[in-house]
């Protein structure tokens, strides 16, 4: 539940802090003191988009904190959030930061988080309806949804939309081959030429490079056959080479090893460098005759080199890039040349893809149905303990043409209503009066809240519209029914609500040192009968109306 919500600088807030109760909570307050502005920050801490224009007049940053009490939650819950890298024991401390200058903050329990963190956590914290969402109730699309989540079916939705999905993108493409079939036909010329052309040049891999260096001897041949004769003859061909010299150095040691042993070492390390400095001269021997300043050789090498920088240039950069088009080019033209073999292939998949998403779609189509039936006998009993009981109520599903199906399947899904006796099913969004709807949306929490995982924490941001009287306490009442198995906290402008919280809390208005400053308090039992006396009687409070809002807390206490 959330346990408690921290304010700083905040449009009109200068410095809030408010602890809730764990059962029902009123919040009220005259027009324009400031109760939306706690859920609008509280919104904030759940993910909501924000904006500097929220920072109050003169401050540079503004800061929200809200304080989460993580008893009795799913353990599905907790290992969301330990995916994301949050230990959350007890709590949950989600800490937003807006800036003037800067990039806002986001802290969970002091970690870092984004935007998106709190959005995939905000579902299972708390549960907002508003005007807004009323607005979306009056929207048929939000309707499948309803259905779906009160008949925990979006298993078998997900199921469909893998397979919608996969049939969507098949036909996409199948679309793709009948368009470009003619395009490529008409490539077929040029896409021969490139393979011919990469073909015909028979390219391997680091045949540049060993070319470059073979261009690079050629052109230095004079100058490498005099430096190497020169070392030939200087290590072994000439008079005192240095093979010769060692050859003495080495009899000598030889000779004087007879005398003292322990420069027997010394000789064979003298010999061994004698035999390799042999092998490098024989080297460089063989090396001299090879070498050969053929000028035409020289061209051919230019040729080729000119030739592999072009397709280079043409297919990639490298010759590895360029044997890859080569191979692809291969794949394309077979594919051209047997492009009608291939479209019918596509097909063939593509109509097994279309019955395999029909018989999921029909499988859920059934499965809402049924699912309409039971929705439809839970919600008549919700309307009629909410004053409605001569409202009838009904799921009227339609079976859409194949080439409208979309993410939700063959169905298309409408409330329907009808008021009063006699009168004939029509859509909720053309009959439903404000106060009908607020008591809609109530239901469709109440019977929600049984079969989803909804958040432990719901609240209603003056979904009292268009309703007074008894209709009112008939609200109030099964608002507090709510809260007997959830946190419920309400802004509302009705005392016949207000009457019914556990705990009341007040938003006032001040002026203080030339500053508005919207401030919340806890009231006591006094304070309350204050509170619903000036929602009672305005401006002008009697004992008569002190009377009344006396007697509407005792009634709403039994």
């Amino acid at each position: 539940m959330l346990q408690s919500l921290h304010i700083e600088n905040f449009a009109i807030i200068d410095k809030l802090e408010v602890e809730f109760g764990s059962g029902f909570n009123v919040i009220t307050g005259e027009t324009g003191a400031g109760k939306t502005i706690v859920v609008q920050a509280l919104n904030l801490v759940l993910g909501d988009r924000a904006s500097s224009d929220l920072i109050r007049s003169g401050e540079e940053r503004a800061t929200v904190t809200a304080r989460f009490l993580l008893k009795d939650v799913p353990k599905d819950f907790v290992d969301t959030l330990a995916n994301m890298g949050i230990e959350a024991k007890d709590e949950l401390i989600i800490h937003r930061v807006l800036s003037s200058a800067t990039k806002g903050k986001i802290a969970i329990n002091g970690a870092p988080a984004t935007q998106q963190m709190l959005k995939d956590i905000a579902e299972r914290l708390v549960d907002v309806s508003s005007q807004h969402e009323h607005q979306l109730l009056l929207n048929p699309a939000s309707h499948c949804s309803i259905v779906d989540q009160f008949g925990s079916i979006e298993p078998i939705r997900e199921e469909y939309n893998a397979a919608h999905h996969h049939y969507i993108s098949l036909h996409d493409e199948v679309d793709r081959l009948r368009r470009g079939e003619l395009e490529a036909k008409e490539r077929l010329d040029f896409i021969k030429y490139q393979m011919q052309e990469l073909k015909g040049a028979g390219l391997k891999i680091r045949e540049d490079e060993e070319l470059e260096a073979e261009r690079s001897r050629l052109r230095h041949a004079v100058q490498l056959e005099s430096k190497i004769r020169e070392s030939e003859e200087s290590l072994y061909g000439s008079a005192g080479s240095v093979v010769e010299v060692l050859g003495s150095v080495e009899q000598a040691i030889s000779s004087c090893s007879q005398i003292d042993q322990t420069l027997t070492g010394l000789k064979e390390t003298v010999s061994r460098v004698g035999s390799e400095l042999s092998d490098v001269s024989r080297e460089l021997k063989r090396y001299v005759e090879k070498l050969n300043a053929d000028p035409d050789r020289l061209e051919a090498i230019h040729d080729r080199l000119h030739l592999i920088k072009e397709l280079k240039r043409k297919h990639g950069g490298s010759i590895e890039s360029c044997i890859e088009k080569l191979n692809s080019l291969e794949t394309e033209i077979d594919n051209v040349e047997r492009y009608d073999e291939l479209l019918v292939e596509k097909e063939k998949v593509l109509e097994n893809a279309r019955i395999v998403r029909a018989q999921i779609a029909d499988g859920l189509s059934k499965k809402r149905h049924i699912v309409a039936s039971e929705l439809t006998e839970k919600m008549e009993k919700e309307l009629s303990g909410l004053g409605l009981g001569k409202t009838k109520f009904a799921v009227q599903l339609t079976n859409l043409p194949e080439e409208e199906w979309g993410t939700e399947g063959k169905d298309g899904v409408e409330f329907l209503i009808s008021p009063n006796i006699g009168e004939e099913l029509r859509p909720l969004a053309k009959i439903a009066s404000g106060g009908e709807l607020s008591r809609f949306m109530l239901a469709i929490k109440r019977v929600l809240a049984d079969k989803t995982r909804l958040a432990l924490t719901s609240i209603f941001d003056e979904v009292d519209s268009g309703i007074g009287g008894a209709t009112a306490e008939i609200v109030g009442k099964k608002l507090r029914e709510v809260a007997s198995s959830r946190q419920v906290i309400c802004i509302t402008h009705l005392p016949q609500i207000a009457c019914f919280g556990d705990d009341h809390f007040r938003v006032q208005k001040r002026v203080i040192k030339g500053r508005t400053l919207a401030q919340i308090e806890s009231l006591d039992l006094k304070e309350r009968v204050e509170e619903l006396s000036r929602m009672l009687g305005g401006t002008k409070i009697t004992e008569a109306t002190r009377t009344h809002a006396e007697e509407m807390l005792e009634r709403a206490s039994v």
